[in-house]
């Protein structure tokens, strides 16, 4: 790890931005995270690559192709590279080309972290079924089903509120989905009678 590097690259990032260069910006960044080959930020580095990544995500252009907010903690310096891989392939017109073999890849992850959260739940575990939702959700893509079948496996075990919330973020990005605004409204008739009850 070239840790003078990685702070000329960090310090650049900022410069990048104030000159309206995202391009420029997104790399310095990458290119820091890949210079820790695999490991985390020291923790005397991670204020300065918090600084730099707020000021490459409050870019116009980065908020056009990203919307949501990045917030950045020691261990997550691996996916924060992936998004803003996707922002810069998405910014130069090269939107990311997924092989088969990575497809198949992040399917499976999806399938096995589904799988576990199921046992989970069977078992009572939330919190550890929760987390293996999200981890599912780390490689979704484009398997909209997603959210119905966590919405369910919820439902199965009566926790409507829960349910609710996999239904609501699934239509944030799917909003013609009948499927899951028929199962919201199931979902909210049963609360409702649990409610009752």
């Amino acid at each position: 790890m070239n840790a003078r590097k990685i702070r000329e690259d960090l310090g650049r990032v900022k410069t990048s931005c104030q000159r309206r260069d995202l391009k420029t910006a997104l790399l310095l960044l990458i290119s820091s995270v890949k210079e820790l080959n695999g490991q985390r930020f020291p923790t005397d580095m991670r204020t300065d690559f918090r600084e730099a990544l707020n000021a490459a995500t409050a870019d116009p252009q980065f908020k056009k192709i990203y919307t949501q907010p990045i917030i950045y903690k020691a261990g997550a310096e691996r996916e924060i590279v992936i998004l803003l891989a996707r922002v810069y392939q998405t910014l130069i017109g090269k939107q990311s080309e997924e092989t088969f073999e990575e497809a198949a890849d992040r399917k499976l992850r999806i399938d096995s972290a589904i799988r576990d959260a199921k046992n989970y739940l069977a078992r009572g575990q939330m919190r550890e079924a929760e987390a293996s939702f999200t981890e599912a959700l780390k490689n979704y893509r484009d398997e909209h089903s997603i959210f119905l079948v966590i919405a369910r496996l919820y439902m199965d075990c009566k926790e409507y509120g829960r349910a609710l919330g996999y239904i609501r973020e699934g239509l944030k990005k799917i909003p013609e989905d009948a499927s899951l605004r028929e199962l919201g409204e199931t979902c909210l008739r049963l609360r409702g009678d649990a409610a009752r009850a």
